[in-house]
């Protein structure tokens, strides 16, 4: 099973952040405060609370959204909800701000985050890039409740303003969407459902079944637009995980094989070298 971190201060004991948070259901940190303590890599897991990341510079380390690694981003907005599973490496020289929340904080303002701000959901866009204006603003907002973290009455009132104010950007992306061809859509809805299950769900059949195709249609249709089958994106995706686990921690092989979720660690080491032509052993050797 994915491991689900519990809260924020859990959050910063398993990355080796050195710090306390603002409050139990609240805290916003830049990405620079986290050097050099935190580690490199965190393999993927869930969190009981909300995360709203900027990214105005990411030279280095990458993030595994979408099941699709990115890297190099420059002036992104990332929101992730308890339905995400997420996983980074973490770069050198990321610059921007980490915003950490419970559903609680928002209280009395807003009750059901999820439903009142569709992007933490994990079948719709979480990531959006940012215009100049954009850009400004939003640093304005993050800046703002940096000055105010301490008055909970009025950084809640911030946050609540953040998130609306993402309302409008998202409106923008969605009329930009309905441009994409239906195989677009598709492929990227499968994509976010992968993401979001690759670890208890690796068969094609499940997320044929969540987008209500066949198994062979979803392959099929899948293979048609990007040369590869459903069934190799998500190998692909549980090989990504598991070479930045290889590479980036100190967990051993059944430990990692265990947190991928194989019955024995022989089938992950026969799934490894299968598509690799290494052992996890010997790819952890050469890196």
């Amino acid at each position: 099973m994915i491991p689900t971190i519990s809260d924020i201060q859990d959050l910063y004991n398993i990355t080796g952040f050195d710090r306390h948070p603002i409050s139990v259901d609240f805290d916003i940190v830049t990405h620079q405060e986290t050097y050099p303590s935190t580690k490199k890599m965190v393999p993927a897991h869930r969190r009981d609370f909300f995360s709203v990341i900027f990214l105005e510079n990411q030279e280095e380390g990458e993030m595994l959204i979408n099941q699709d690694k990115h890297a190099h981003l420059n002036d992104i907005l990332f929101f992730q909800s308890p339905e995400h599973v997420f996983s980074f490496v973490r770069g050198d020289s990321m610059k921007g701000f980490l915003l950490f929340f419970k559903a609680e904080f928002l209280l009395p303002f807003i009750n059901e985050v999820i439903s009142e701000y569709s992007f933490f959901r994990n079948n719709e866009n979480n990531l959006f890039h940012l215009n100049e204006n954009e850009k400004r603003e939003f640093i304005n907002l993050f800046r703002a409740i940096q000055t105010d973290k301490h008055n909970p009455n009025v950084a809640k009132a911030l946050v609540v303003a953040l998130l609306e104010k993402v309302k409008v950007i998202q409106q923008k992306h969605q009329i930009k969407e309905k441009t994409i061809s239906s195989e677009t859509r598709l492929v990227n809805h499968f994509k976010r459902l992968v993401n979001n299950s690759f670890i208890e769900e690796k068969s094609v059949e499940f997320y044929a079944q969540q987008l209500n195709l066949t198994a062979n249609y979803l392959n099929n249709r899948i293979k048609a637009y990007t040369g590869k089958t459903a069934k190799e994106h998500i190998a692909e995706r549980i090989l990504l995980e598991a070479k930045n686990m290889l590479i980036y921690t100190d967990l051993d092989v059944a430990e990692i094989s265990f947190q991928l979720n194989f019955s024995e660690n022989s089938y992950f080491g026969k799934f490894f070298k299968k598509h690799t032509g290494l052992t996890p052993k010997a790819f952890r050797q050469n890196h």
